[in-house]
């Protein structure tokens, strides 16, 4: 029986629901289980008797490699975000709709660098998430093509009936990265491209449509600091600027970014973004610990939890959009550190390596607690 929409204006019912959905999501409990597993196959007994159980069973007959659960674990959120497009008609469903479309973006970039790195279609195709106007059997055609240049020339096609049309950063940046072989090229095409679109379909003041505004915002700040970072000390021209700035965030001068951009030395970067950026000096100090070690890769880091930690504090309407927010990113949050924990103990690491790298749970565990406190 399909699912009942929600009348265009109305957010309450799919708040209630999508509440519902929250209340699913895994406790703290659970993962102090998970982390105290002694082993893989002892995770994994205890991610059976979660709400994870079903998507597991899906891929049962394939085994339980971690490759498995995986597919396990983008399945369900897969199903999860599915059900949240079901709530939804008119306006809300198009915000909504806006919000799942960073994963169009991302699939597209996972597809083209698994063609360029000669990754088994198989392997690409399991860490998709066909979340937003890209479904599964549009995603299959891409990667099922000959190679890389023939998956191109696809997304170039495909892309004139898409609601995003990437073909046309594809086509617009074909040559040069026939030129240069350098895929950056045309991942950077995509996200000027993405974020120009979604920019234009967020021209209303309403609160809903400024929350996602503000969403969208955080990404592109994150793509652009990190991209300042990973081309600092590199020999480029001012006039290739416009090649690495994205529109839509706290930049909105290209030629301001070129400024930072012409700083060169890493520090030099660093020291500019602190003065240009105080509302994001704590994940900029955070990541410059770490730049010697891990370079721009800190700052994805960083960056990225600082957007989490943006969203899930966008819920204090109780019908807005942001409740909607708050869920998606407790959820991707929740599936990234499952995601660690289980490649974890299945490389036999032990718990205090493990809790190193989840991302944000003694924040959220502490946050979690003073709430049912």
């Amino acid at each position: 029986m399909p699912m009942v929409q929600v009348p265009i204006k109305d957010y309450s019912y799919a708040n209630a629901r999508v509440r519902a959905m929250t209340s699913r999501l895994l406790a703290p409990s659970v993962f102090r289980e998970l982390l105290a597993a002694p082993d893989y196959n002892r995770a994994l007994g205890v991610l059976e008797e979660t709400e994870y159980q079903e998507d597991l069973e899906h891929f049962m007959l394939e085994g339980a490699r971690p490759t498995i659960v995986d597919r396990a674990f983008n399945r369900n959120l897969v199903r999860n975000f599915g059900k949240i497009k079901e709530f939804f008609t008119g306006k809300p469903l198009k915000l909504v709709n806006l919000l799942l479309s960073r994963w169009d973006l991302y699939n597209l970039k996972t597809i083209l660098r698994g063609l360029r790195a000669l990754v088994p279609k198989q392997e690409i195709q399991r860490i998709l998430v066909p979340v937003g106007f890209l479904d599964e059997a549009v995603l299959q055609e891409i990667i099922n093509q000959p190679d890389l240049r023939a998956a191109l020339d696809a997304v170039v096609v495909f892309g004139m009936e898409w609601p995003i049309r990437y073909g046309r950063a594809i086509s617009e940046h074909l040559v040069e990265y026939l030129r240069e072989h350098d895929l950056s090229v045309l991942e950077l095409a995509l996200d000027r491209f993405h974020y120009r679109q979604v920019a234009g379909e967020l021209r209303n003041r309403d609160p809903d449509t400024s929350l996602v505004r503000e969403v969208v915002r955080l990404e592109v700040d994150a793509v652009n600091l990190v991209t300042l970072m990973r081309i600092c000390g590199m020999e480029l021209e001012a006039s290739r600027a416009d090649d690495f700035f994205v529109p839509g965030g706290s930049l909105e001068d290209p030629d301001e970014f070129a400024r930072l951009m012409s700083l060169s030395r890493p520090e030099n970067v660093y020291q500019a973004l602190l003065r240009r950026f105080p509302e994001y000096r704590g994940p900029l100090q955070a990541a410059w610990k770490n730049f010697d070690e891990r370079g721009e890769a800190a700052f994805e880091d960083e960056l990225q939890k600082n957007l989490i930690r943006r969203c899930l504090s966008m819920s204090r309407d109780p019908l807005g959009i942001g409740v909607i927010i708050n869920y998606m990113w407790r959820k991707y949050l929740e599936i990234t550190n499952l995601r660690i924990i289980m490649r974890g103990k299945s490389i036999g690491l032990i718990e205090s390596q493990i809790r190193k790298e989840l991302f944000l749970w003694e924040e959220e565990t502490a946050r979690e607690g003073a709430a049912r406190g």
